[in-house]
C-alpha cells in the first residue's frame, strides 16, 4: 500500500492532473497547496485511521469525534475536492465527459475533444499501469489487498477476545454515564457531529471513549486479532502480493515524477 505520505501525494497529483485537463478547455478547477511532509491531511490516509474506532486523546480533546482540520482552518484541505455542484454546467461537462443535463456522453467540447471520461480521467491516462484505488495497487474495489483488509476486519469483530474487549469498554462507558455498545459508531446520538465544530459534550464523549480504550486495550486486542488472520493471508497470497508489490514500486516512481512536474507548463506525456 502507499504510505500516507503518498496517498496525500497521489490524491494532491490527481487534482493538479485534473486542473491542468481542464484549463485545456479554459475551465477552472483549483487545487490546495501540496500536502507538508506533517500535513494534518495525512491522517486520513493512515492504514489504522479510527480504524478501531477514535484512539487518540489529543484529537479527542481538541477535535471530539470530528476529523481534525489543517491550519487553514479547512477540514483536510488537501483531501476535499471541489463538488460538481459547485461547478457550472461548462465545467462538469469537461470533468466528466457527460451532459449535466441530459447525462448523455459528449465528445467534443469547444471543438475540441473530450478525452474519454473527462479530465476526472486524467491521473489514470499518465498513470495506466497503477491499477486500484487511491492506497496503491490492488487496493480497488477488486483488489486482493481490498478483500484482505476487509475479510480480516470483519473475521477480527467475532474473535472471542475482541468481544470480550468490546464488552468491557463498553462497560467502562456506562460507568462514565455512556450507554454505547459500539466503539465504531459511538457518536450517533449526538447531533454535533454533523456541525462545524463539536461540542463540549461530544468532547468530554469522545475522551472518555479514548480513555476507555485505553483502559481495557481494546485497539491493542483488537490489532493483534486482525494481525494473526493478515498475517495467515499473506502467507497464503504471497505470489499475488508480490506482483502487488512490483506493481507498486512502479507507480511511487510514477507518483514521484508526477508531484514535481510544472503542472502549468503545458499537458505532460502520458506514460
Amino acid at each position: 500500500m502507499l504510505t500516507p505520505r503518498q496517498s496525500a501525494d497521489n490524491d494532491w497529483v490527481r487534482k493538479a492532473a485534473t486542473s491542468a485537463c481542464m484549463r485545456r478547455f479554459d475551465q477552472d478547477y483549483p487545487v490546495p497547496p501540496q500536502p507538508a511532509a506533517d500535513s494534518t491531511a495525512q491522517q486520513t490516509y493512515s492504514v489504522l485511521i479510527r480504524r478501531y474506532g477514535l484512539a487518540d486523546l489529543q484529537t479527542a480533546r481538541t477535535w471530539g469525534y470530528h476529523l481534525p482540520r489543517s491550519d487553514s482552518g479547512d477540514a483536510n484541505a488537501a483531501t476535499q475536492p471541489i463538488t460538481l455542484g459547485q461547478m457550472s454546467e461548462s465545467a462538469r461537462t469537461v470533468l466528466t465527459a457527460v451532459d449535466p443535463r441530459t447525462g448523455a456522453k459528449v465528445a467534443e467540447f469547444a471543438g475540441k475533444a473530450l478525452p474519454e471520461r473527462g479530465c476526472q480521467a486524467e491521473l489514470e491516462r499518465l498513470m495506466p499501469t497503477a491499477a486500484g484505488g487511491p492506497g496503491g495497487p490492488a487496493s480497488g474495489g477488486e483488489g486482493i489487498v481490498t478483500d484482505i483488509k476487509a475479510q480480516t476486519f470483519a473475521e477480527s469483530r467475532t474473535d472471542a477476545n475482541v468481544v470480550a474487549a468490546n464488552a468491557a469498554w463498553s462497560s467502562c462507558m456506562k460507568s462514565r454515564g455512556y450507554d454505547i455498545s459500539d466503539p465504531l459508531h459511538p457518536a450517533a446520538n449526538l447531533s454535533s457531529v454533523d456541525d462545524p465544530a463539536p461540542s463540549a459534550e461530544e468532547i468530554d464523549q469522545a475522551q472518555a471513549d479514548v480513555a476507555c480504550k485505553h483502559d481495557t486495550n481494546l485497539i491493542g486486542i483488537w490489532f493483534a486479532a486482525e494481525s494473526d488472520r493478515q498475517n495467515t493471508l499473506i502467507n497464503r497470497h504471497a505470489d499475488d502480493l508480490a506482483k502487488v508489490k512490483r506493481a507498486l514500486d512502479t507507480e511511487v516512481a510514477q507518483l514521484t515524477v508526477l508531484r514535481h512536474r510544472d503542472w502549468h507548463a503545458g499537458p505532460p506525456p502520458a506514460s
